[in-house]
């Protein structure tokens, strides 16, 4: 309020009462306006006041003030304002107190968020990300930078359709959280569920959307319904006949397609019967297995078709568990040719009781004695014939049920020919002797077979003027002494009598020039008495083969000759030499032990191959060895070409020993290329031999001449050190640890100073042992299991890298496969060239693969020369692979640069995955 200025005073003599009093009442009026002014602006702020005082207290949660509560005058003495802001103090105080609680809980909230194993999404009704934790991070932003607000489409179904069966959208439709959802991401599988976040007016604001990675799942129901669906096939494969019965109420709850085919009726129309209508017709309550109580039943019974047939069957019936239920399981077969079979046996029985009794060879059974340890002591006389009864001078009742030692003269101290009839008897391998009686001068033809466990059966055949008719033949000059066969004398009178007689009459003859493969390491193995057993056989068969107007021979060793009269043609003695080819391949019984055997046959045909009889024998000779050098057990036909490669094998062999002087040998290598990243991790040397005359010779040449020399060990070591070096230097000059694979001869890796020599090299070159890699055959380590094992031991021992080379091809024990410390297996090039063709050798592959695996071992696949091959093998999860898809051998050099020019190789753009298949690599 303003003041109005203060005048002067008046003197009294200047200002009159009147006036004055005027003047005094015009200021009373003015107070008075200026007191009203004052009040009202004074209700104003106490209304004011009380107003704000009111907003903060109901801004904090207290009942505002009353008047009759509180007068104004109190109402500005208790300072409202000042009491209200120290409560807004205390307030924001808590608030920051709590904000930090809030912010720990949020923390310890999204750590649970981030450590659930399921992949967590919240999602706005927009489709934008808004929150997700750790596990979703690394499934839908793996390698990505995380913008929030990223729409779930792009990070999930990576397209702008949404599927028909999104959760998301499901959500959205229904306002209820879906839980059934199945969807695949980056090939894995997951269980979705989604749920919506609803606002104070029920709305959705967000969903989360929880993935659980079902794969496992999914591939177990996956290989449970591959399970189930192999077993059915395996089921309805089995010509068995095989039901799944309910065996309370034996119904047919399975039946395979046996069944189905041996009864008539559809699998369909037995399930769900009766099995008594089909199996075994019987009343209830005579169920073996059910009603009986057996463990089992294996028995005879009858099988009823559909057209009224039975049929007898052989079944077998025991309970099972399956899926926590007690089943009743049958299988059956037809058993009507065996029933069949067995009629015919009772009339052949009847036959041979006929035959038995009239024959001319003595035959008589017998029964092996044992001791209580199983040691046989002697053998009792159960049946004879009549012929026996003739040869033995006894009568029937004088022989059965007597004991041998009491028959036949004993030999040295026990029953004769006992360990004879003991072998027979134990391995089951039928035989025949000589059996001689000396006290009546009679020499006797003794075949003897197994009839049943410790039974057989024994021909007596008396041959007493035979023998001596063979020793008068023996001494003549013309006859081998051990085969009784024509010799090398009487062979040529009898060849230059079939050329003359074929000249004569315009015919041909055939000579065939035979030899036993191996025979030397059968005399190695058992002793030339042994071997000399095999050449009476080979002998023996070879007389069965042929005519009675052709000759068999020996010209000595293992080498015999047959002569063929008056053939047409080469047909007629390809006949014969593949006659005697099966004849000789049956095994032979040596020493307990049965041997398979076979030869090389070389033949020459009068007049074409010769004129003279030592131009055919020489001709045919010559043959023979052409048939070794294809692979043994078979035959070749002389050839005018034999001559000049049997001379330029005879220079190779003379040159093989100057090689190595003269440095014509060399290495190439073939790079190994890692299947998944493309990069050259090894190679392999390769031995080159450039010929001063013949130019580069074939290894498939040379090698096996090596071998029959024995200079494949010189040759080999010079290999190995050579390579060892070449490795080295390619190491050096590339700055890469490169591999170097060598191949180990047979005669290398059974030389007693390989590791020496190994370990020698390595020092020399400075190569690191496990960048040499030692190849070794499977034939090679089969050959002497516990000495192979004890040398890789050793090899390994110095740290070199081991594999096996051609693997699938040999023979090896896969228990044996085990006990080798091998690094790698090498699948041979047979497979793998077969593998888009051929789903049996893609299934030897996988397997190939997955051994190798299961052991330890890495696979390289060598021969890879098409594109599908090498997709084939990337899919099945090799390692390394080798071939001309990816190069050739080439020289140290060329390796070299593109050693240091190598990027990743590229398996799909390369020029050789459409071309043609390259040449085979030695």
């Amino acid at each position: 309020m303003s003041k109005k200025p203060k005048m002067a005073p008046l003197a009294a003599e200047e200002l009159e009462p009147p006036a004055l009093l005027a003047e005094l009442q015009t200021d009373l009026g003015q107070l008075r306006a200026e007191n009203k002014s004052l009040k009202q602006r004074e209700q104003e702020l106490h209304k004011y006041i009380r107003a704000k005082t009111d907003q903060l207290l109901t801004v904090i949660g207290t009942l505002p003030l009353k008047p009759e509560e509180l007068d104004n005058a109190t109402l500005i003495s208790v300072d409202p304002i000042g009491i209200v802001g120290d409560s807004f103090s205390q307030v924001i105080e808590h608030l920051n107190e709590t904000n930090k609680d809030l912010s720990f809980a949020m923390g310890e909230l999204q750590a649970i968020f981030d450590s659930a194993g399921a992949s967590i999404l919240v999602v706005d009704t927009n489709r934008k990300v808004t929150s997700f934790n750790q596990s979703s991070r690394k499934l839908f932003f793996s390698g990505k930078k995380i913008p929030l607000e990223f729409c779930c489409n792009d990070a999930i179904c990576h397209c702008s359709n949404i599927p028909a069966d999104c959760t998301f959208k499901q959500v959205l439709k229904t306002g209820e959280a879906q839980r059934n959802s199945v969807t695949h991401v980056n090939n894995r599988y997951y269980h979705v569920i989604g749920t919506p976040i609803k606002g104070k007016d029920n709305a959705i604001s967000h969903v989360v959307l929880v993935y659980s990675d079902i794969t496992e799942r999914k591939n177990n129901e996956q290989a449970l319904r591959e399970a189930e669906n192999r077993l059915d096939l395996i089921l309805n494969s089995a010509q068995a006949g095989i039901l799944l019965i309910d065996p309370q109420t034996h119904e047919i709850v399975y039946a395979n397609q046996s069944v189905a085919e041996m009864t008539g009726y559809s699998r369909n129309k037995l399930l769900g019967n009766i099995c008594h209508n089909f199996v075994c017709p019987a009343i209830q309550g005579a169920c073996p297995i059910t009603d009986c109580l057996q463990e089992i039943d294996k028995s005879e019974r009858t099988l009823l078709t559909k057209d009224g047939r039975q049929i007898p069957i052989l079944k077998t019936a025991k309970k099972i568990n399956l899926n926590g239920k007690e089943h009743l399981v049958e299988s059956f077969i037809d058993i009507s040719e065996r029933k069949d079979a067995e009629e015919k046996l009772r009339e052949s029985e009847e036959r041979y009781r006929t035959l038995y009794s009239t024959m001319q060879e003595g035959v008589a059974q017998y029964r092996m004695l044992y001791d209580a340890d199983g040691n046989a002591i002697d053998y009792e006389i159960i049946d004879v014939n009549p012929a026996y009864e003739n040869i033995i001078a006894l009568k029937r009742q004088q022989i059965i049920g007597r004991k041998g030692s009491d028959i036949y003269p004993l030999e040295k101290g026990k029953a004769a020919c006992l360990d004879i009839y003991n072998h027979v008897t134990t391995s089951g391998a039928s035989t025949s002797f000589e059996f001689n009686i000396k006290e009546r001068n009679k020499t006797f033809n003794v075949s003897v077979t197994r009839t049943s466990p410790a039974h057989f059966a024994t021909i007596l055949e008396d041959i007493t003027q035979r023998k001596a008719d063979e020793q008068h033949i023996e001494k003549l000059a013309f006859y081998d002494n051990l085969t009784g066969l024509p010799n090398r004398v009487l062979m040529q009178d009898r060849l230059f009598q079939m050329t003359s007689h074929a000249k004569r009459c315009d015919k041909k003859v055939g000579l065939l020039f035979l030899d036993i493969d191996h025979f030397k390491r059968i005399n190695d193995t058992f002793g030339h008495d042994t071997g000399d057993q095999l050449l009476k056989t080979v002998a023996k068969r070879l007389r069965n083969v042929l005519r009675d107007c052709d000759t068999i021979c020996r010209l000595g060793g293992d080498e015999f000759v047959a002569l063929i009269a008056d053939i047409k043609s080469r047909n007629n003695a390809s006949m014969v030499a593949n006659k005697i080819l099966e004849a000789l391949s049956h095994p032979t019984v040596l020493k307990g032990k049965e041997v398979s055997s076979s030869t090389s046959i070389g033949i020459s045909i009068y007049p074409e191959d010769g004129a003279d009889p030592d131009s055919l024998l020489k001709n045919a000779d010559t043959a023979m060895y052409q048939a070794k050098e294809s692979g043994r057990n078979t035959y070749r036909f002389y050839s005018s070409e034999m001559n000049s490669k049997a001379l330029k094998q005879l220079l190779l062999v003379n040159d093989l020993r100057k090689a190595l002087v003269r440095g014509e040998f060399y290495l190439d290598y073939q790079p190994q290329l890692d299947l998944y990243e493309g990069r050259i991790t090894g190679t392999e040397a390769l031995l080159r031999w450039n010929h001063a005359v013949f130019g580069k010779i074939s290894p498939a040449e040379f090698i096996p001449l090596a071998e029959e020399t024995g200079q494949i060990l010189s040759i080999g070591q010079w290999v190995l050190a050579k390579a060892c070096q070449q490795a080295r230097e390619m190491q050096l000059r590339c700055n890469i640890p490169l591999r170097v694979s060598v191949n180990l001869s047979t005669k290398q890796f059974q030389d007693p100073n390989l590791p020496a020599y190994v370990q020698e090299v390595l020092a020399n070159t400075g190569l690191a042992a496990e960048d040499l890699e030692l190849e070794i055959t499977e034939s090679i380590l089969m050959e002497n299991v516990e000495k192979a094992q004890q040398i890789l031991h050793q090899l390994k021992a110095m740290g070199v890298t081991l594999a096996i080379d051609d693997f699938g091809t040999g023979y090896s024990s896969l228990s044996y496969l085990r006990t080798f410390p091998i690094d790698r297996l090498k699948i041979d090039r047979s497979f793998v060239q077969r593998i888009t063709t051929h789903h049996n050798d893609a299934a030897i592959i996988n397997a190939i693969i997955a051994l190798g695996h299961s052991i330890g071992v890495k696979l390289v696949a060598e021969g890879v020369e098409q594109k599908g091959e090498m997709i084939s093998l990337q899919e099945n999860q090799c390692d390394e692979v080798q071939g001309f898809y990816f190069s050739k051998p080439i020289d140290p050099e060329t390796l070299m640069d593109k050693i240091s020019s190598q990027s990743v190789f590229c398996f799909f753009n390369h020029p050789a995955a459409d071309g043609a298949k390259t040449t085979k690599t030695v």
